[in-house]
């Protein structure tokens, strides 16, 4: 049984820690923390998962069983709340809980491509939003459909000004949900150096060469028919949400992409304590964090910000290391399991 404040896994590398956050992160939609495809979540001797849980919403417990089976050849993932599967439970589920998540990979998140960077600001809209995950896969849908189409020599133009059309309404969507995430960790970002001694100030912006305030269906849907012989050419389509990067301006005088692996983990730090600030106190949701082998490059700075996190907010915490002693800095509140020895 895991405490409702902090929880410590700490033991050698390939003991199961990760294993352990990714069956959490599995309560909810989607395919974990490190977004595997479900095969390689099953063991090496066995054709399915099952993940067993209980968890206490609304000071009601419900017992959880998340399992996969085959259907139409594919393995696929099933919840099941107190022995009910209907769409109602899942639902009551999905919209009670919320996943804040840290893999040892964004420590390096500003080096690296820019679809790391919008998985992250994703991930992050839908910790408040659990059906932005159905437009980002209804918009790879149509984008997928479209470049299928355009491999035949001859189609059916209202056909593909129909796709063109959903994929201009879905893409548009997605540019706004991302920009006002933006906004939103700007402000609470902001508000954290108001109230806290920490190193940066960050400006999040999106950088797309397409997009603009002024971009409607008309526009959008235009261009993509102009791009349709390109896009027949290289594929997908040259312009769109998935093109876009996201930059974090440090102190209004240099992008994040110049800090070292340390300092880009304190940004990626300072965002999540600002979502976490966003979700509690706009939105009334209490995330669950999940941070996986949080132990490196944790100079003074990403130490304090861990610490707040702790301290200051109502929260139950899954922390991951190697060893239990790099977590001594953290005093109160705290459950160990050694893992090692499971």
């Amino acid at each position: 049984m895991f405490q409702d404040k902090c929880n410590i896994l700490f033991g050698n590398n390939g003991a199961g820690k990760t294993n352990i956050l990714e069956g959490i992160s599995l309560l909810s939609k989607g395919r974990g923390i490190r977004n595997s495809s479900y095969s390689n979540l099953v063991k090496n001797d066995q054709v399915n998962f099952n993940i067993k849980s209980s968890i206490n919403i609304n000071n009601a417990e419900y017992d959880i069983d998340i399992f996969t089976e085959t259907r139409e050849n594919k393995l696929r993932k099933n919840i099941k709340i107190n022995n009910d599967s209907s769409k109602e439970a899942v639902h009551l589920l999905n919209s009670s809980l919320s996943f804040l998540i840290f893999i040892p990979e964004m420590e390096r998140l500003f080096l690296s491509s820019p679809n790391s960077r919008r998985n992250f600001i994703d991930r992050l809209i839908y910790s408040k939003n659990n059906s932005y995950n159905t437009l980002i896969n209804k918009y790879q849908k149509y984008l997928t459909e479209r470049s299928k189409i355009l491999q035949h020599d001859t189609y059916d133009n209202d056909w593909i000004n129909e796709i063109e059309n959903e994929i201009s309404t879905l893409g548009i969507k997605i540019y706004e949900q991302r920009k006002e995430q933006l906004n939103i960790l700007n402000k609470y970002i902001d508000a954290l150096n108001i109230d806290n001694e920490y190193p940066f100030s960050i400006r999040l912006n999106i950088k797309d060469n397409f997009y603009d305030l002024n971009c409607d269906i008309f526009k959008y849907s235009s261009n993509l028919k102009e791009s349709r012989e390109l896009d027949k050419i290289f594929g997908g389509a040259k312009f769109g949400p998935h093109k876009s990067d996201i930059i974090a301006s440090i102190n209004n005088e240099f992008n994040a992409s110049q800090l070292s692996t340390g300092q880009q983990k304190t940004v990626v730090l300072m965002i999540l304590l600002a979502q976490c600030n966003y979700l509690i106190n706009d939105q009334q949701k209490k995330p669950i964090i999940l941070f996986d082998e949080i132990c490196s490059h944790l100079d003074e700075n990403n130490r304090k910000i861990l610490l707040d996190m702790i301290n200051q907010l109502d929260l139950q915490f899954f922390l991951t290391g190697t060893e239990k002693n790099l977590f001594s800095f953290i005093s109160t509140n705290i459950k160990f399991y050694n893992i090692t020895n499971l």
